[in-house]
């Protein structure tokens, strides 16, 4: 059973829990003496974002279970969180100890999904036991946030992966540039009308700049509106089907710096390593994890050389 734990009406880190499993909500009720009491009445709401911006309710929770003064708490059923997604919930109380809490939400993640640090790695690297619990949200958290930098700074995915996007041609209409590297291999090319141009031919690719051309550099043309250089490449990008090394422990010093600077001044360690700032990073980082992504596979360096 996963947990998230809020205080009524406050708010903790956002969790990210595995599609298929249920979520338990936990919550305190308090007067405005701050004495716990049972509410008159308590109700949890919530709701999923959806692709136009809007909230859809996925469930509203009337009876949760009182498990002892002032405390409450939902198991969400996995039923109501089939969906990949943000949700966000709020509880309403009514009677003694009558409030709304703050926005609070976790998100329900692909259980397949490819992690540069899985959880028990870090938890390892943070000496922490698998059995502790208490600090795997905030772990997680850290987690995806140095992935998705990573993923800027690399200049695409970290494991092969599927893309389709917008591009325009250059050239002539000779080269096609996508945003995702390593460019592994091209699938489709979509004309503006949306009709596929011939690429039996063969193709050449630039696996390091993202560049997609024809053999010999022929121009591509599509069965119609062939004056329009608009087109929609389908794509793998990505370093391979596994996470290289060098990424695993990049994350491994990366995590172990943030956990450290959140224990405060006293317990950082004295003479600590120089830190530098990574391109395409949005926070500084340990100078021995800069130096992990100096290297390249097969050629191609790990660190893009444009952010877009």
């Amino acid at each position: 059973m996963t947990k998230r734990v809020t205080g009524h009406l406050g708010r903790c880190q956002i969790s990210r829990y595995p599609q298929g499993a249920p979520v338990r909500v936990s919550t305190t009720v308090r007067d405005t003496s701050g004495a716990l009491v049972n509410a008159g009445t308590i109700t949890l709401t919530v709701k999923l974002a959806q692709a136009d911006g809007t909230l859809a309710t996925t469930g509203t929770y009337a009876s949760p279970v009182n498990d002892g003064t002032g405390l409450y708490h939902v198991d969400v059923p996995a039923a109501d969180l089939t969906a990949l997604g943000h949700y966000s919930y709020v509880w309403t109380s009514t009677g003694t100890g009558a409030g709304v809490s703050p926005p609070a939400d976790f998100d329900v993640i692909d259980p397949f999904e490819v992690s540069v640090l899985p959880l028990q790695d870090a938890k390892d690297q943070l000496n922490i036991p698998q059995s502790s619990t208490g600090s795997d949200a905030e772990i997680q958290s850290y987690i995806a946030t140095i992935e998705s930098n990573l993923e800027r700074a690399t200049g695409g995915p970290l494991v092969n992966r599927v893309v389709t996007e917008r591009s325009e041609m250059m050239s002539g209409q000779t080269v096609i540039p996508v945003r995702q590297r390593p460019l592994v291999s091209v699938t489709s090319i979509a004309s503006a009308s949306g009709s596929l141009i011939d690429i039996s031919g063969g193709l050449d690719l630039d696996v390091n700049a993202g560049l997609i051309r024809r053999k010999l550099g022929l121009p591509f043309y599509g069965p119609s509106f062939t004056w329009l250089p608009v087109c929609y490449p389908t794509y793998v990008a990505g370093w391979g089907v596994s996470v290289p090394a060098a990424f695993n422990s990049f994350a491994r010093v990366v995590v172990q710096h943030l956990w450290t600077s959140q224990r405060g001044p006293a317990a950082l360690p004295m003479g600590g390593g120089e830190m530098v700032q990574v391109p395409g990073f949005g926070f500084l980082v340990p100078n021995m994890a800069a130096e992990m992504l100096s290297g390249s596979q097969n050629g191609v360096p790990f660190l893009s050389q444009a952010y877009i």
